[in-house]
């Protein structure tokens, strides 16, 4: 916030008598009241081009990256400190901005946001522009102080939180502030660096806000352009210029509201979870340090995340990041992590686990593995929006040659062959899932024909491969700036079996009926995203298949099994517990 604009707002906040009428005590000639409404008129125009400059960013919008102000959103504004710091000091009200405003671009404060006054030179002059407004002798030293003290040193929770959980969902994040060197060449920067990707500072770059010059340079250190970013201030100019660059904006009077707008903006939920797990804060630390080698001194902050479950756990220490993952039982855990660092070897794009730790009785007191967060590009809404037509029709092609990645992985050299728990998969994965269904059902005779049908229409010729299980597009986590996969998350159904499953699974929102709320097949196809003939298509291509058999056995199946971890979902709902082993 700070720059040329605050003073602005805090000089006109702090008029105490009122301005004539704008068209004077006289009589209102023709001439002036043309040219009131010509400036009206001027004024509308520009905020009706600012308005389709807006909507044009928004109906195509697909961010990738938050940019946030410090003063005034990360941390208080400084209109207050400078208020009470006239009153303390018996300088009249509106002096500080008046004498910041003095001068424009060549002001003692603007040099001194762009880095070209060292503290102490800046004191002695704005010590001089104060006492120029004023009339008499003002020392600023104590301002300085009262600038980087206090409440102003104290970063807004809110805003902290929605900067933790976006990084969470791979959002880049940033902080692009005109800010000011102290004593000794270091910036006051009272935020926790390591949860923002670039950090731009007015005195460091020689640029300040609302220069477009200076948007365009944190766009670019993130790695994305103008239109894949938000950008947060609380002044609207500051805001206005970043729009006009393409950036979607959003104006910070109330950080509770800002953070409700961005969360619609991002379409994630920004206010961490409860932890539905306690955990003790010390030996974790001990813990990292132990298990990863590194040389961790951060404080540890735990966010329990929504995807690929919600019994994945962020742990971001500094500028490193963790995922703890915890599991059912040490027999999943063993048969997960063994999963995981075969085809990691095999160079399959998964977490690398760093550690594994089965004993139930550990600090934790369930069984858990340990990964390193991988940064990317999540994509929960399966149309993709903001990428053109070509873009998202390469991130499913890159979906379906992982998948291919996956099923070809040798069973017999990586030892994953005596996974295999029964010699007809279908068979088996139907009356597994018939049992579930059955255990929590509330009578529904439709799936009951289901049952029936999958189980008289079994597949006579089915392939034995690595199936991850639950595969989709949100389970994958994309390169922030092309579509390859660089992780795929979400193994805990992981076995060998039929690979058809997984085809099928990633195809079910193509399915859906025309009430979900969810694009369906109609919309699919316009979009550029293939369907799911294609789909078989791609994947027949890659993996050398002529065609997919019965491949409407396979889709039933997947719905089949979906009914079935809803169905015990609603069972577990009246106990206040809900599983999320399944997404479509």
């Amino acid at each position: 916030m700070l720059g040329t604009c605050w003073p602005f707002c805090l000089h006109s906040a702090v008029q105490l008598t009122p301005k004539p009428s704008r068209f004077g005590s006289g009589p209102v000639t023709v001439e002036a009241r043309m040219m009131e409404l010509r400036r009206g008129l001027s004024g509308f125009l520009r905020f009706n081009s600012l308005l389709h400059r807006q909507l044009r960013v928004c109906s195509s919008f697909s961010p990738r990256a938050v940019i946030f102000d410090m003063f005034g959103v990360l941390v208080s504004s400084p209109l207050r400190t400078a208020t009470e710091w006239e009153d303390k000091n018996r300088v009249p009200r509106g002096t500080l901005g008046r004498a910041i405003s003095a001068g424009g671009s060549n002001s003692s404060w603007r040099k001194y946001m762009r880095g070209e006054l060292g503290a102490e030179e800046f004191i002695e002059a704005f010590s001089q522009d104060c006492s120029h407004v004023a009339g008499f002798k003002v020392h600023t030293n104590s301002y300085h102080s009262a600038l980087t003290g206090g409440y102003m040193s104290k970063p807004v929770p809110v805003m902290m939180d929605a900067v933790q959980c976006a990084r969470a969902e791979g959002i880049k994040t940033a902080v692009l502030t005109n800010n000011f060197l102290l004593s000794g060449g270091k910036s006051f920067l009272p935020v926790d660096l390591s949860l923002f990707d670039v950090i731009v500072e007015s005195c460091r770059v020689g640029l300040c806000k609302p220069d477009p010059k200076i948007y365009q340079l944190c766009a670019n250190r993130l790695g994305v352009s103008p239109q894949e970013a938000v950008f947060l201030d609380d002044l609207g100019y500051n805001v206005e210029a970043a729009v006009q660059l393409g950036m979607r904006g959003i104006t910070v009077k109330d950080p509770g509201l800002a953070v409700k707008e961005l969360e619609q903006v991002l379409k994630i939920p920004l206010s961490p979870k409860r932890l539905n797990v306690q955990f003790p804060m010390d030996q974790l630390a001990q813990y990292l340090k132990k298990a990863t080698q590194l040389p961790l001194t951060d404080y540890i902050k735990v966010q329990q995340l929504s995807y690929p479950t919600d019994s994945t756990y962020l742990l971001n220490c500094g500028q490193h990041g963790f995922v703890l993952n915890k599991k059912p039982s040490t027999e999943a855990l063993q048969r997960e992590c063994r999963i995981l660092k075969v085809i990691e070897k095999a160079k399959v794009p998964v977490p690398y686990v760093i550690d594994q730790n089965e004993a139930p009785s550990n600090f934790l007191g369930f069984p858990f593995y340990l990964t390193f967060y991988t940064p990317g590009r999540v994509f929960n809404d399966y149309t993709i929006p903001g990428e053109d037509p070509e873009g998202k029709r390469c991130v499913y092609e890159a979906m379906i040659k992982t998948l291919c990645q996956i099923h070809r992985v040798d069973l017999k050299s990586t030892g994953l062959e005596n996974l295999k728990d029964s010699d007809d998969f279908m068979e088996s994965q139907v009356k597994k899932w018939a049992h579930q269904f059955k255990v929590n059902e509330t009578s529904i005779p439709a799936v009951d024909r289901l049952i029936d049908w999958l189980l008289l229409h079994l597949p006579k010729d089915q392939k034995t491969t690595l199936v991850h299980g639950n595969f989709s597009l949100n389970h994958l986590v994309f390169d922030f700036k092309t579509p390859d996969v660089v992780a795929v998350l979400g193994w805990s159904l992981s076995t060998v079996g039929d690979p058809l499953v997984d085809l099928a699974s990633c195809c079910m929102p193509h399915f859906l009926p025309a009430s979900a709320s969810i694009q369906t097949r109609e919309t699919f196809t316009p979009m550029g995203i293939p369907s799911a003939e294609e789909i078989f298509e791609l994947y027949c291509k890659e993996m050398g298949l002529e065609h997919i058999p019965n491949w409407r056995f396979y889709m039933a199946f997947c719905f089949f099994r979906r009914a079935a971890i809803l169905q015990k979902n609603h069972k577990m709902s009246f106990k206040g517990k809900i599983i999320t082993q399944l997404n479509i």
